[in-house]
């Protein structure tokens, strides 16, 4: 059994912006965030991998794209080009606007034994009265690696408030896991999807998320309306399932 850490519950808010818009928000946070302390020293980002699970018939992706109340995200994380010593499991709960996330940490050697019960099970989900683990989630929906997203966050966190981050994501790019709990990948099978085909926009645009606790600070809520910023329902998830099942929106060199 994994030893998990609770996430705090809390407000997530997205919204597609331009370069020059990020450029004014990275100015007007100034006095307000600090780089996140993981980012290594001469760098603005790092890379995120992200696997995602889902079941046979793409529950978890449906919930999102319906937008139902109470769903689930179930996933796999490393960070950097390519996996390295450790991975991190996560289920995420949203509730309306409300995330809750439940993550925990395993040496790269110890996956996938770390879901061999449940790959031998496959086709008999598991039958419990709480569903709060990575392990529970997968068994219970038979799910499998459906799709793997790559891209680079440049982060901020601000000591004003017990939790308040702003993030902005670029280079989205995916491919179809095809069930392989292998990580490694082959950089010839990414597919960009933050192009403007998938964005309806004129160009390329960033990904702002605002994630705060239950109680939205006064700095968000003014640098919201300074900024005119209209939330929007972006699923880097939803996006790279419907690129992926259907013809490429377009291709771009990669920058890693």
């Amino acid at each position: 059994m994994l030893k998990y850490t609770d996430d705090i519950k809390r407000y997530e808010l997205k919204y597609t912006i331009s370069e020059e818009q990020a450029s004014e928000i990275r100015d007007y946070i100034k006095n307000i965030c600090t780089l996140d302390r993981h980012v290594c020293p001469g760098e603005n980002g790092y890379v995120i991998n992200t696997v995602y699970f889902d079941t046979m018939d793409l529950k978890f992706y449906h919930d999102a794209k319906l937008r139902r109340f109470n769903r689930y995200k179930t996933r796999v994380r490393f960070y950097g080009i390519q996996p390295s010593k450790r991975i991190w499991t996560e289920i995420k709960y949203r509730s309306g606007n409300i995330i809750w996330k439940r993550r925990s940490s395993v040496s790269t050697e110890h996956w996938p034994g770390l879901l061999e019960p449940e790959i031998a099970g496959i086709g008999q989900p598991v039958i419990k009265d709480r569903i709060d683990t990575f392990e529970d989630l997968v068994s219970w929906g038979c799910a499998q690696p459906t799709l793997h997203v790559r891209y680079f966050r440049e982060p901020y966190v601000t000591d004003l408030e017990e939790y308040g981050r702003l993030t902005f994501d670029r280079c989205v790019c995916c491919r179809h896991a095809e069930n392989s709990y292998n990580l490694e990948y082959d950089e010839r099978n990414m597919i960009y999807i933050d192009d403007p085909v998938n964005t309806r926009d004129e160009d390329s645009r960033v990904i702002l998320e605002i994630k705060t606790g239950t109680n939205i600070p006064a700095w968000i809520i003014d640098l919201i309306r300074k900024f005119n910023l209209r939330q929007r329902h972006y699923s880097k998830y939803c996006y790279g399932i419907e690129s992926t099942m259907g013809p490429c929106p377009g291709s771009r060199k990669s920058i890693f």
